[in-house]
């Protein structure tokens, strides 16, 4: 994947920062070091955000609900966390760096044992009921996320009081910080994730936490030495009306949050489907959203300093209906340049703009409401806390609820429309205080709204463009569309069905038109004597689970999907429609490795699970050697678990890293701890009372099923012969095959942070 657009911004902010330091008198030696600091406390943040979220989807699952649990315990604790270090900073002015040091260093010690205590804590609570994870999960990331959240206030304090410039400290601050996260995230997704791993990047973050810490530490020491009190100087007690009240202010950053961590859920989406699911993508995503915010943060800082309130005030309302006027813009740009077949990270400068436009406002609203002094430091906490909220509150909104009744374009509009109106709220405002402005507002609002309006011209085919790119096929078409908070689901009028971007399958269940080699499915009592009690990991179109429930000698099939959309599609496609009501189908909305901890007592003959790519975005949690343990702990004796390798050596050589036994079926790999034998007049037995919605599969009559047997046959003798990618293959073979495997696990997480081949 070519991040070059990624990595140019990034160097953008680096000038910015070396800039910085130049033009600024004064602030090149303490207040300098202080930044950088500040620039490497942001890297492990976002280190440990990543892994720590990824761990914890494991244990909890990667639907909705456990995202929204978890996201909002890392907000919540670093709301806390920057309430906290408010206080101290007002309580103890003259040791806000002794306490930044000491908040390193806490954070490093709990990113040392983290992903232990993750797994200790899994073994106890994984499958607990939800309502029980939403206070665990802040109990658990509280003490490390307060640490990271008490870092900004207490840094503030200490700039403003040595510089009397709120806006310009807060914003050198804020954007140091941010841009260090934003280097994280680029790291993340080009090497450390895939080089490292898990365990390896939380040590590599551990270990940046420490470096700061002491470095802050030293830095306090050496202070301390060349000054004659410990005390910072005290601003000028002649009190100083801020322009906004500080409610107000906190009002107006959570609104400001709420939109921007609306527009970065919306965005994700849209690069998960430009990228086809690909883990990095998040990565890139957020290095370019915090790279905008940070650059945005300090612009305005510094252009603040040279200007009155009330220009402060109207840069606010400008960049929020700039960014209400052009965010609408950015989706349908990426979907045409899939079109076009041009990367979609070419599209990042405009995530970027609007990225910088909404980080703007942070650092002017601290401007216009925090007067230089002593109690800078909780001023800019509360306003930092409140911004957090409305970050959550975004994050749950769009992600949890508005995703569930509307799609992207939808989705896009209401924000942009929410930051135009927020814009066009402050210019009243600022007219009833009776401000002159050197723009017309009214001019401005029509202009930005006039943007929005054209923006929605650009919105045909936009989901036929975003999905297949160029790759749509010429003669087919978009037949049905489902958009929820798990996903976007499309399927073309052919029957092909995609699943976020990516091929999951056809609406099919003949043998004799095979578009999806369900042969695969048919061929099951080829090699299992009596599948009686059935497993199924993933639903999407039915057709699989319509087979096996369909088998002759199946009593029950348990069926685990997370996405709920698919119930809505199976209903309108005949060959599977009769599956909803099979009494011996039983359907279970869940993470299915979440639902396999939630029922550690159910056993099951035969476990099925066609898996999506293996290169996927959380594929690994589905193909881990981790995961393989949990499966075969819900075997029965001489139960088989069965399942998609989509290609993959890696895939097969884990498999049979944790089963003794393995048996490959075209793509397919069964393992289990007993022996494999390939039955072929058990299975023609089988196949030939085979009846789907009182049909014969296989009609004796028909030549074409007579066809389809007789390569079937062919398959079944393919056993022992030189490996074949269509044919079958004992575990013994695959092993002398296999040179070099990675064994996939939840550590290293497989292929999803590696170059495709």
């Amino acid at each position: 994947m070519a991040t070059s657009p990624v990595l140019f911004l990034l160097l953008y902010n680096a000038l910015i920062l070396f800039g910085a330091f130049r033009q600024r008198r004064g602030f090149a030696s303490g207040p300098a070091l202080l930044a950088i600091l500040f620039f490497f406390s942001g890297m492990p943040a976002l280190i440990y955000q990543i892994v720590w979220q990824r761990a914890l989807f494991a244990i909890y699952g990667v639907n909705s609900e456990s995202v929204a649990v978890v996201v909002s315990a890392f907000m919540i604790g670093l709301g806390f966390g920057s309430l906290i270090g408010g206080w101290l900073a007002t309580k103890f002015p003259s040791r806000a760096i002794l306490f930044f040091a000491l908040a390193e260093f806490g954070t490093a010690l709990f990113g040392l044992a983290s992903l232990g205590i993750f797994h200790w804590l899994a073994l106890r609570t994984a499958g607990a009921p939800l309502a029980s994870l939403v206070p665990l999960s802040i109990a658990l990331l509280f003490v490390p996320t307060a640490c990271m959240g008490a870092t900004l206030p207490l840094l503030a304090d200490h700039l403003v009081r040595t510089f009397s410039s709120v806006g310009y400290s807060v914003g050198v601050l804020y954007f140091a910080n941010t841009f260090g996260s934003a280097v994280a995230c680029y790291l993340c997704a080009t090497f450390l994730l895939r080089d490292f791993g898990q365990q390896g990047s939380v040590r590599v973050a551990a270990f940046l936490n420490l470096a700061v810490g002491l470095s802050a530490f030293f830095f306090l020491l050496r202070r301390n030495r060349h000054s004659n009190s410990a005390s910072l100087p005290d601003q000028p007690s002649v009190p100083v009306a801020p322009f906004l009240s500080l409610r107000m202010a906190m009002l107006l950053s959570a609104a400001t949050g709420c939109i921007s961590l609306g527009c970065e859920i919306v965005w994700f989406r849209v690069f998960v489907l430009a990228s086809n699911d690909r883990a990095p993508a998040f990565a890139l995503l957020l290095s370019t959203f915090l790279a905008g915010v940070a650059a945005g943060a300090y612009v305005a800082g510094k252009l603040s300093e040279k200007r009155s309130a009330p220009e402060t005030a109207f840069a606010i309302a400008a960049v929020l209906l700039a960014a209400g006027g052009f965010s609408p813009c950015l989706p349908p740009i990426v979907a045409f340049l899939k079109f076009k077949s041009i990367s979609y990270l070419f599209a990042v400068s405009g995530f970027f703009l609007i990225a910088a436009l909404l980080g703007a406002a942070f650092p002017l609203l601290c401007r216009l409401a925090i007067p230089p002094g002593t109690l800078a430091g909780r001023g800019v906490s509360l306003i930092y806390v409140a911004n957090i909220i409305g970050s959550a509150a975004g994050s749950l909104l769009i992600g949890f609820v508005l995703f569930h009744y509307a799609g992207l374009r939808t989705i896009s509009s209401i924000l942009a429309v929410s930051a135009l109106l927020l814009g066009m709220a402050i210019l009243v405002f600022l007219r009833r205080r009776g401000v002159r402005f050197k723009f017309s507002p009214v001019f401005l609002s029509v202009g930005f709204i006039s943007i929005f309006l054209v923006a929605q011209l650009f919105y045909s085919r936009f989901h036929e463009r975003l999905t297949f790119g160029a790759a749509m096929p010429p003669a087919a078409s978009l037949d049905r569309l489902v958009e929820n908070r798990n996903g976007v689901i499309a399927v073309l009028d052919n029957g092909a069905i995609f699943g976020s971007g990516v091929y999951d399958g056809y609406f099919n269940v003949d043998p004799i038109n095979d578009k999806n080699l369900v042969i695969r499915a048919f061929a099951v009592s080829a090699f299992h004597p009596a599948p009686v009690r059935i497993l199924m990991i993933g639903l999407s179109s039915g057709s699989w689970a319509q087979i096996l429930v369909n088998h002759p000698e199946v009593e029950s099939l348990d069926i685990v999907e997370i996405n709920p959309g698919y119930l809505k599609l199976i209903p309108q496609y005949p060959v599977v429609s009769s599956l909803l009501d099979n009494p011996k189908a039983r359907i279970h909305i869940d993470d299915g490795r979440r639902w396999l901890f939630s029922h550690p007592d159910r056993r099951y003959d035969l476990i099925v699970q066609n898996t999506s790519f293996y290169w996927r975005d959380h594929s690994a949690e589905l193909l881990s050697a981790d995961y393989l343990r949990i499966v075969r702990s819900h075997l029965l004796p001489g139960g088989i678990y069965y399942y998609n390798t989509t290609g993959s050596d890696d895939v097969l050589a884990t498999g049979l890293s944790v089963f003794p036994h393995g048996l490959r079926v075209l793509n397919f790999l069964a393992v289990s701890d007993a022996p494999f034998s390939v039955d072929r007049g058990r299975w023609f037995s089988v196949l030939r009372r085979y009846a789907i919605d009182g049909r014969p599969v296989f009609d004796s009559a028909n030549s074409q099923s007579q066809a389809v047997l007789e390569r079937y046959a062919q398959l079944a003798d393919s056993l022992g012969k030189p490996p074949a990618e269509n044919g079958l293959e004992d575990s013994s073979s695959m092993r002398q095959r296999i040179r070099n495997p990675l064994i996939i696990t939840d550590d290293n997480m497989g292929w999803e942070w590696r170059e495709m081949d």
